[in-house]
């Protein structure tokens, strides 16, 4: 377990618009609206959990020095950082590194199920998320149900910004943090 157990979801919210550069120091500033205690005591306590943590925590990290400053840059893994590989399908990260699949679209994610199945040959059970602007929603789903089940919330929420399959199951705030979120769930 780690030290900061609310610090993976902070920073996980902080990169949902994208990779974020910048000082150790302007990171610990820009977290301080997710701050829950506990919480690094400073900008190298920050830097330490980073250098140690964040790769197990979907977070990739990369540092540089410019001049005087040691320049920090973030981002998900699966939406790397510049400069990163592009997955041979458009709507997924690589399966040998995947936390999760993203798509852009319903239809998006019903073309790369198969290749969700193939990564993940043994998985009985996956957890479907979507999100709006201002609301998201998780469940978990046998895999044999999972395409109706997609397809029927397609038709539902046809205006999905992202639609992500996490293996097995996950704690939805946990991995895909949102200020504000109201879930639904069906039975």
């Amino acid at each position: 377990m780690s030290r900061y157990p609310h610090l993976p979801a902070a920073l996980l919210g902080l990169l949902e618009v994208g990779p974020w550069e910048g000082t150790s120091t302007e990171l610990y500033i820009a977290l301080e609206p997710y701050r829950v205690e506990p919480w690094p005591a400073n900008p190298v306590a920050l830097s330490l959990w980073l250098k140690h943590h964040a790769e197990a925590h979907g977070i990739q990290v990369e540092a540089h020095h410019t001049g005087e400053r040691r320049v920090l840059c973030l981002a998900r893994v699966a939406n790397g950082l510049k400069g990163a590989t592009i997955p041979a399908h458009s709507g997924t990260i690589p399966p040998n590194t995947a936390a999760f699949w993203s798509f852009p679209t319903w239809g998006a994610l019903l073309e790369g199920l198969p290749a969700v199945f193939d990564s993940h040959p043994s998985e009985i059970t996956f957890t479907l998320a979507y999100r709006y602007p201002n609301w998201q929603s998780a469940r978990v789903v046998k895999r044999f149900f999972l395409e109706p089940e997609a397809a029927e919330d397609s038709l539902r929420y046809p205006q999905v910004c992202e639609v992500r399959i996490y293996p097995g199951e996950v704690d939805i705030a946990t991995v895909w943090p949102m200020e504000n979120r109201i879930e639904y769930a069906e039975l």
